[in-house]
């Protein structure tokens, strides 16, 4: 009779638990889809703006100081 009961009472837990962390695993499944959700519709396509002037061929003028450098007019709304 005490084997019986004793095999109810770790079955009872097996489903208590397998409940418990189904229900949390779901929760975490939902959140992680609205994260994705709400990162794709707030991304940023804005191309990144040119830094530095590209090498030309002929010589390594990626690393001088010329003043005739190209502005970067493309604002970033925030950093990354």
């Amino acid at each position: 009779m005490f084997a019986l009961f004793l095999t109810a009472v770790v079955a009872l837990t097996f489903v208590a638990a397998t409940a418990v962390l189904a229900d949390s695993g779901l929760r975490w499944w939902s959140a992680f889809g609205q994260l994705r959700r709400e990162v794709a519709r707030t991304a940023i396509v804005a191309p990144l703006p040119v830094l530095r002037s590209p090498i030309t061929s002929g010589g390594c003028s990626g690393f001088d100081r010329s003043p005739a450098r190209p502005v970067a007019k493309v604002s970033l709304s925030r950093a990354a």
